[in-house]
């Protein structure tokens, strides 16, 4: 019996950003046999005294940050060496159940940063009739600095029968916190996180409400800064054949 090493420190990402999570959410793995893109199922933990009670429920997919993470993206889609492509991993990506984050595991200075997915309704919503992508990567980190969380690129791939030919490079911005195993022990850090991530989540979670209504709207980050309350958001109302866009400070009403 052997297993790749590179799938060994996938392993041990999952084993330490389970370890993390679990200071501030309930953390369910998913069992290999079950495993169709989700690593963990969790939910916030409120805490009441000496009780603790689930809050918001979201799913979690962890990667440890490698090369090709890091300078690739997460990808959801590709072609089987069958020659199958995986549009199942794209269908996953933009589901509306439940809101869907990103944890990238850096075993050397054992932190896990937590990422929103949020740019996937840019898929959704076939922004500016991009139509369904045969790949999509989802890129950490980007963009840097100060430049404002959009709708990424599209790059046309080589022609395949019946399949599309977009690889959509769509950024996930900065990492919503960041937290190391160390801090994972101190509970008023843990209260702060909770505090941060929340507004993610229930800005996904409304995203998902106006999806499944068909109002066609939605809402994200203009900057995430990592650590910090969520700040300026954009809201988009979607009409074809036209795109209205408003920005406002932390909700937007439908233009």
């Amino acid at each position: 019996m052997q297993r790749q090493f590179s799938y060994r420190q996938g392993d041990r990402a999952e084993y330490l950003a389970q370890y993390i999570l679990s200071a501030f959410a309930i953390v369910v793995h998913v069992p290999r046999q079950e495993d169709v893109g989700t690593d963990f199922h969790c939910s916030l933990l409120q805490r009441d005294g000496n009780n603790l009670r689930p809050t918001l429920p979201f799913n979690i997919q962890v990667k440890s940050a490698g090369d090709d993470v890091l300078k690739n993206g997460i990808i959801f889609g590709r072609i089987t060496t069958a020659g199958r492509w995986r549009k199942h991993e794209i269908e996953l990506l933009c589901q509306t159940d439940t809101p869907f984050l990103i944890g990238l595991v850096n075993l050397e200075s054992q932190r896990l940063d937590l990422f929103s997915t949020i740019t996937r309704y840019f898929i959704l919503s076939n922004w500016q009739g991009a139509g369904l992508p045969r790949e999509v990567a989802m890129l950490p980190y980007e963009p840097a600095g100060a430049a404002h969380l959009g709708a990424g690129t599209q790059i046309v791939l080589d022609p395949k029968p019946d399949m599309p030919q977009t690889l959509w490079r769509l950024p996930l911005g900065q990492p919503i916190v960041s937290i190391s195993i160390a801090e994972s022990e101190d509970p008023e850090r843990c209260e702060q996180i909770k505090n941060v991530l929340e507004p993610y989540l229930r800005m996904d979670q409304e995203n998902a409400v106006c999806f499944r209504i068909g109002l066609g709207y939605f809402t994200w980050p203009l900057i995430i800064h990592t650590g910090e309350a969520l700040g300026e958001v954009v809201g988009v109302a979607l009409s074809s054949p036209s795109v209205s866009l408003q920005v406002c400070n932390n909700s937007c009403a439908q233009p």
